[in-house]
């Protein structure tokens, strides 16, 4: 009996599951199928602008005056007055050292008292010469002596005038590293004297870019720019968009006929003129070249470009516009590999002239793909 009744539970259960299956079925027969559409994506396009593209290469180089002149004694001793103080302006022959000049005034002494006796002795001979009464090798050999001593007189006389140490032309004292008491002796400078007024720096360019700074070197204009951190508190407000502040304007003054072998390089070397009073010599600055000038070309901003050099842009024939500033519409590719470039802009073709380009979005999509695009203005100064 109780199998019986076991038996019987065992049906029932299992026309209760198939019961439910057919029921579950049916249902979700009737359900409607729920559909899932990707969203389209959204990027933002403008047209090129309208601009000057600078073709430019940038160095950094450390300014420094075309003649800066190590003042070096030509005699030794001691120092006993040391007028010389770096920053001071000097003129050509302005006292820069006194060394003793004692030592010097006793060899000029000595020297001048052997010039007298052998002048005199030569006076002497040179009358008897004339007179028939001495022969030829006496006035020879005594005018031989009175020279020689005549030209320790002048040496002796010129070392005296050594111990008083110049400056050899007008100019800023830039160091002057000794002082009373020194021993001055060469090569040991008294002072350096540069002209300010006549900066240069000098550059050391790599050698691939020396056919192309022959062939513009009489339009090659630099840009000698001052990195900000080295910029004090009185320029404030001065600061270009890449933190620098541009300050002098430089002109190529003499560009190496040859490149160095070891280095690799060839020098060149710009002039400061506008501007030049921001700097000193040794100061650290960066040097944009720029040898090449495109004016009135079409740009877009290089940050549009997607990671593999594509530019993407809306066909016109495919877009409709959804309000006064979206539209959407079907994406075209343009690869600018062998298009003009810098840091900051990429020169567009002018049959793209109408073509509003993607510049924010571009990586998220790909050629042929459907998109909702923002159409913005680009404005050639904020892009600077």
């Amino acid at each position: 009996m109780v199998k019986k009744r076991h038996g019987l539970m065992k049906y029932i259960l299992v026309v209760v599951v198939a019961l439910a299956i057919v029921l579950g079925v049916k249902f979700l027969a009737g359900r409607e199928a729920i559909s899932y559409s990707v969203p389209v994506p959204a990027v933002t396009v403008a047209l090129p602008v309208v601009g000057t593209m600078e073709e430019s290469l940038t160095i950094n180089g450390h300014v420094e005056a075309r003649s800066m002149i190590p003042v070096i004694p030509l005699v030794s001793g001691t120092i006993v007055d040391y007028p010389a103080k770096a920053g001071e302006q000097v003129v050509a022959g302005q006292l820069l050292a006194q060394i003793d000049p004692e030592a010097f005034r006793q060899q000029m002494l000595q020297a001048q008292a052997a010039y007298t006796g052998f002048e005199s002795s030569f006076k002497r001979v040179e009358g008897l010469y004339k007179a028939g009464a001495a022969t030829q090798q006496e006035y020879d050999t005594v005018k031989a002596q009175r020279d020689a001593a005549r030209a320790q007189y002048d040496l002796a006389v010129l070392q005296l005038g050594y111990a008083s140490v110049s400056s050899p032309v007008a100019g800023t004292i830039l160091a002057a590293p000794l002082s009373a008491g020194s021993v001055a002796a060469s090569p040991q400078p008294v002072a350096v004297v540069a002209d300010l007024s006549d900066l240069v720096v000098r550059l050391q360019v790599p050698e691939k870019y020396f056919t192309l700074f022959s062939q513009y070197r009489h339009q090659l204009k630099a840009q000698i720019i001052l990195p900000q951190d080295e910029v004090g508190l009185s320029l404030a407000g001065s600061e270009a968009e890449t933190g620098d502040v541009k300050l002098a304007q430089g002109r190529l003054d003499t560009m190496a006929p040859y490149i160095d072998g070891s280095s690799k390089t060839f020098e060149t070397v710009f002039q400061l003129e506008e501007g030049r009073e921001w700097f000193t010599p040794g100061m650290f600055v960066r040097v944009r070249i720029v040898f090449n000038s495109l004016e009135n070309v079409l740009l877009l901003p290089i940050t549009a470009r997607k990671m593999d050099g594509t530019l993407y842009f809306l066909e016109a024939s495919e877009m409709k516009t959804d309000s006064e500033s979206a539209i959407q519409g079907r994406l075209s590719s343009w690869n600018h590999q062998d298009s003009v470039t810098d840091n900051q802009w990429i020169v567009v073709p002018d049959e793209y002239q109408t073509k509003l380009f993607v510049v924010e979005g571009q990586e998220r999509v790909l050629a042929g793909q459907e998109v909702q695009a923002a159409v913005v203005e680009l404005s050639w100064e904020q892009v600077q």
